[in-house]
Formats: C-alpha cells, sequence, structure tokens
C-alpha cells in the first residue's frame, strides 16, 4: 500500500504510508537493478504464469526474487471477475505487496505506478481506479483477499519498498478481467471503515470493531469519495498521538527515537471510492496501536489524511 519513510508523507502517491519501514528499522534496504521499460516485463511475467484462469474463483499472483536483485510478479493473463479470492504469495526474502489498479483507455500500468509514486502533488485522473488488493506480505508468506473486481484491465504494482518501488524492477503484472457476478464479502470478524469528511462531520475518521491480537480477517471498506488505506503501527509506552502526528509530518529526518514500533506494523492495500474488501491483517504484540491514512486526495490538493482526521488510536488485546 503505499510506504513513505517517516518525515517525507508522499502526499498524493498511493504507497502505503510508510510501509515497509520494516527495512528501514531492520537495515536491510532492498537490492535494486535498473528500472525496467514500459509494461513489457509485467506482460511477459503474466504470460509466463500459465493458462488464462478462467474458473473466476482464485486469482493467484506471486512475487519471487530474480537474478540482478530484480523482481519478478506472474499473474494469470485472463480471470472472470465479480465476486474473485485473490491469493498473493511472497515468495521473496523480503516485503512485498499487490496493489490492483484498474486502467482506463490505453493507459499503461507503468503509466500508474509513475503517478501512484510521485514525490510532488499529483492528480489522480479519472482512468486510474486503485481497486485494492493485498497489503505488505512477510517473507514466505500469503495474503488472501476477497474482492468484487468490475471487467476490465488491470495492474499489479509493488509500491513497498525502503527505496523505490519494487515494481521498477520487476514487481509488475498486467491482467484482463472478463465479466462474472458479483457476490458477498463475507468471513470477517474485524472491521475498519474509512469516512470522508461531510458537513455533519468535518474532518476524515475511520470506526473500527473487532481487532484482535493475532491474525484477523478484516473487511475494509471505503465509504468515502477519495482513496484510503488503513496502516496499524504498535505505539511505543508513553507516546500519544500528537507524537505519531508530529513524527509523520515532520520534514526531514526525524528527530529522536521513533513513537511507533515501525517492525510491527500492518495494513491493508489501498481502496479507490466506495470500495470494500476482506482480507488478511495479523497483529502481533497486544496494546495500543497508531490507525493511520497516509494518502491524499485524487486532485493532488491538500494534505495526507491523517492531519486531517485519519489518525485513530485502537487497543489491540
Amino acid at each position: 500500500m503505499m510506504r513513505t519513510p517517516p518525515g517525507r508523507p508522499r502526499r498524493n502517491a498511493v504507497r502505503g504510508g510508510v510501509l515497509t519501514l520494516v527495512a528501514l528499522a531492520a537495515a536491510t534496504p532492498l537490492a535494486l537493478g535498473a528500472a525496467a521499460a514500459g509494461d513489457d516485463a509485467g506482460a511477459a511475467s503474466a504470460a509466463a504464469a500459465g493458462p488464462p484462469n478462467v474458473a473466476g474463483a482464485t486469482l493467484a499472483i506471486t512475487t519471487r526474487d530474480a537474478a540482478g536483485g530484480r523482481f519478478a510478479m506472474t499473474a494469470p493473463a485472463v480471470t472472470r471477475g465479480g465476486l474473485v479470492k485473490l491469493v498473493f504469495k511472497n515468495a521473496s526474502k523480503t516485503p512485498h505487496e499487490a496493489q490492483l489498479v484498474r486502467l482506463g483507455g490505453r493507459h499503461s500500468a507503468r503509466e500508474a505506478l509513475a503517478i501512484l509514486t510521485a514525490e510532488e502533488p499529483t492528480a489522480i485522473p479519472a482512468w486510474l481506479r486503485v481497486a485494492g488488493g493485498a497489503g505488505s506480505t512477510g517473507p514466505g508468506r500469503t495474503t488472501t483477499t476477497l474482492l468484487n473486481l468490475p471487467p476490465g484491465r488491470y495492474g499489479v504494482l509493488d509500491l513497498g519498498g525502503a527505496g523505490p518501488s519494487p515494481s521498477l524492477t520487476g514487481a509488475i503484472a498486467t491482467f484482463r478481467v472478463t465479466p462474472g457476478r458479483r457476490g458477498a464479502l463475507r468471513g470477517a470478524a474485524a472491521t475498519i471503515v474509512a469516512h470522508d469528511a461531510t458537513g455533519a462531520t468535518p474532518r476524515n475518521r475511520f470506526t473500527v470493531s473487532g481487532l484482535k491480537l493475532g491474525h484477523n480477517r478484516l473487511r475494509f471498506r471505503n465509504t468515502g469519495r477519495e482513496i484510503h488505506h488503513a496502516i496499524l503501527f504498535p505505539m511505543l509506552p508513553g507516546r500519544t498521538l500528537g507524537d505519531v502526528q508530529q513524527a509523520f509530518a515532520a520534514q526531514g529526518p526525524p528527530a529522536g527515537p521513533p513513537p511507533v514500533d515501525f517492525a510491527g506494523s500492518a495494513g491493508t492495500a489501498a481502496l479507490d471510492a466506495d470500495g470494500a474488501e476482506v482480507t488478511d491483517l495479523v497483529l502481533r504484540s497486544p496494546g495500543r496501536y497508531a490507525l493511520v491514512c497516509f494518502i491524499a486526495n485524487r486532485d493532488g490538493k491538500g494534505r495526507p489524511h491523517f492531519l486531517d482526521g485519519m489518525l485513530k488510536e485502537v487497543v489491540v488485546r
């Protein structure tokens, strides 16, 4: 979902906020090679996955390490839409994610990547819809997500990492979704809902229920008009939400110890307006968490959403 080092929140990028600050905290930066040109690498990786997934039940996506510090992502060339079970397997030695984006017209996944990882505020065009997926997934682990996919052309992006996006070095794929039957998103015991500001409630906000220690099946729903995600960080003893906001909003390198445990973070992929999914979320320690959305508005204006209300303390037992 978006990962941006503390002190430098990207104002428009859908880059998991401080996503793989796990990598930063562990001082194990990703080995990155030269950027691939165009979408040929993504198309090739999709073709390498074998015959099209026409059953419509499961969309299997895998990221693995490749030679020269690069990555390879495989996905089916075609899948039936409607209710889909996305199974994202991380066969790499570093954390990865699978952010789905729906592409309008003749636009490419590479174009979407450039927009969603831009350093400067950039409007997200109408042809690009952020469609959920699998949040940051540890090495050797699998994240399963239920979601409804309308027909169209899609890209799979990996926007995480302590440095440049892994999609620049091979973790990118494209696929096509054919029409299918929508279905109910069942099986969630926990819920996070993202709300935009309204006249009655002049700030963005989260509502939360059912989160527990360990593995959660989480229903994440975006009821607003803007793009949102949900990233959770364990708060360190004695630190407050004010400390968290100050640290994430600071310009330049963070001053002093961080107020959260980056290595214990967990979160979702990003969802566009009126989107929903049921996904895996693992919370590895009890206590207080800071729930954050780092994304800014689609028009590229304004501040990251955590500065406008989407910063909430959640207690996990």
